[in-house]
């Protein structure tokens, strides 16, 4: 059964009861404002179909977050901390028509890449590949380069030479038999094992941009052991693959509908709660 739209507004209102003072979300109840938590939630909003009015204290927040550089951070204190969060402010800059803001964000995105090395014989994966650093500086992961691959897939940006070449370092890290690990696919030649959230996150990031015979494994993988995922993070992404892919995903949306009405407040994660709501939306937010 899917959802009716006062339970759709009621997961909304739930949300934004989170809000701190200074407009943004925290992670958890009773913490300071984080961008993280803030962009999901906007996101979140987006999805549902609220007034753009609702949003508007969250991106009021959002844009104090941003550099000089078209970077974000963290929070206003922290400036130099939480860079790789660019790539989801870029989709809120996207979907909510802040054109000014998005320039500039891109601008950082394309400029940023990862570290690269020689090929070592104990990775079965190509190290001259640069893909997204979790920090400026250092070596690329699979998720910093995933959502920067979204934000310039949304914004018409695929063609890029850095977009292709953060495509082909995503795939290089798939894992052979179906997912995504954080960063290395196998070590000294064993498999790594997959996560859940990881995996959906890479699947969105490369649906329409790779041949979908290298990403059926991965979307198996995710359709034969959906009663494994446990996680509101790992459902939620789950189901947004899945959806994005045009798979069938009914029972995770309801097992991701009961897990979100279950949470005490206290041990509520309010990003991870923004991402349920984006799937159970059924919108596309990360492709287009």
């Amino acid at each position: 059964m899917e959802r009716s739209a006062s339970e759709t507004a009621a997961l909304v209102e739930r949300l934004l009861s989170f809000s701190s003072p200074e407009g943004g979300l925290p992670y958890y109840r009773g913490n300071s404002s984080s961008a993280e938590p803030t962009f999901l939630a906007a996101l979140a909003l987006f999805a549902s179909g609220a007034p753009t009015e609702r949003a508007k204290p969250l991106l009021s927040w959002v844009k104090t977050l941003q550099n000089l550089d078209g970077s974000v951070c963290v929070n206003p204190g922290h400036r130099g901390q939480g860079l790789w969060l660019t790539a989801q402010a870029a989709i809120v800059f996207h979907h909510y028509g802040l054109k000014e803001n998005l320039k500039r964000a891109l601008d950082f995105l394309l400029s940023l890449r990862s570290v690269t090395v020689a090929n070592d014989p104990r990775l079965r994966q190509d190290n001259t590949l640069a893909g997204w650093p979790w920090v400026p500086g250092t070596f690329g992961w699979v998720e910093p380069t995933a959502w920067s691959l979204i934000a310039l897939h949304l914004s018409g940006q695929a063609g890029r030479p850095r977009a292709v070449e953060g495509r082909k370092f995503l795939l290089d890290r798939r894992i052979p038999s179906g997912g995504w690990n954080y960063g290395n696919p196998s070590l000294d030649d064993k498999e790594l094992l997959p996560f859940w959230d990881t995996t959906g996150l890479a699947l969105a990031a490369l649906r329409g941009q790779a041949d979908i015979d290298r990403l059926r494994p991965s979307l198996d993988l995710v359709e034969k052991r959906q009663d494994k995922i446990e996680s509101l993070c790992g459902l939620a992404w789950a189901v947004i693959s899945l959806q994005a892919y045009g798979r069938d995903a009914g029972r995770l949306r309801t097992r991701l509908r009961n897990l979100m009405g279950s949470p005490a407040e206290e041990d509520l994660h309010v990003g991870n709660f923004a991402l349920g709501l984006m799937a159970l939306s059924q919108k596309r937010v990360f492709t287009a």
